[in-house]
């Protein structure tokens, strides 16, 4: 992936934007995956603001069908010495597609740590693909890429239906190049991807939608792969609720995510 998937209509400082998502941020069901909807937000309010993305929440509140041009909305609530709080609405012709909170900012701080643990599993090229999307499609399978590094394949979840332990753990890259600064909307479509681990905990395949998706962000990084060590916390009344910390293959922690997903088994409609 590169900054030109998240290229804004719009001038620095500016409160407005438009942008034009491209087919590869789209799932297979032609829907703008909700990531990327939240990497847009995000690219909205930094150009906004002049800051750095410290954490940011979306809302999803309807699917957002194929390409055409969405509005990015900025609103500015409070600025800070450090800190922005602001907010950012995505429509498309009036209709709301996601609502998105935000802080940004930057302090000097001397203090700083890790406290998060990072599986202990092999390098990416020592882990087989993970099979999940068919590629060639012209969708988000083209430029995802996933090694398995913790965890089942789909095809041996169906075969035995056991429950897992709830951490699930692949290796993911949307760019091609060998070492690639990372930037908060790559994080934001990387942690979209968390859901996986579902299938894996409940030992059963399932097809599902996100309600919220939270990313933090942690400390900026150049990597070829992302670790995605993902962790569900519990499945209840049909939702699933989980996170995910992003490694970079040196150790930096680059960012966490949690989300709230609707689950439904694969064949149920409803």
């Amino acid at each position: 992936m590169t900054a030109s998937f998240f290229e804004l209509d719009g001038e620095a400082g500016a409160t407005r934007f438009a942008w034009t998502p491209s087919p590869l941020l789209l799932t297979p069901r032609s829907t703008l995956q909700g990531g990327a909807g939240l990497g847009a937000a995000v690219a909205a309010m930094e150009r906004a603001t002049g800051r750095p993305t410290i954490w940011a929440t979306a809302q999803y509140l309807s699917f957002s069908v194929g390409v055409a041009p969405v509005d990015l909305d900025v609103t500015i609530e409070v600025t800070g010495h450090n800190t922005t709080q602001a907010r950012c609405v995505v429509t498309r012709e009036g209709e709301e597609i996601l609502t998105t909170h935000a802080a940004l900012g930057s302090r000097e701080f001397d203090a700083r740590g890790v406290w998060a643990a990072r599986p202990d599993v092999p390098d990416p090229s020592a882990c087989p693909p993970y099979r999940f999307f068919a590629r060639g499609m012209g969708h988000m399978g083209d430029v995802s890429q996933f090694r398995l590094a913790s965890g089942r394949q789909l095809s041996d979840i169906d075969a035995d239906g056991r429950p897992g332990s709830g951490s699930f753990a692949v290796w993911v890259r949307c760019w091609e190049e060998a070492d690639h600064q990372v930037t908060v909307p790559d994080l934001a479509f990387i942690g979209d991807f968390m859901p996986l681990g579902f299938a894996d905990a409940m030992g059963q395949a399932y097809s599902g939608n996100s309600l919220d998706n939270t990313i933090r962000v942690g400390e900026p990084g150049c990597t070829g792969w992302v670790l995605l060590s993902c962790h569900v916390d519990q499945v209840a009344r049909g939702f699933g609720h989980g996170r995910a910390e992003m490694w970079a293959q040196d150790g930096t922690l680059l960012g966490t995510v949690s989300q709230t997903s609707v689950l439904r088994p694969i064949g149920r409609l409803n």
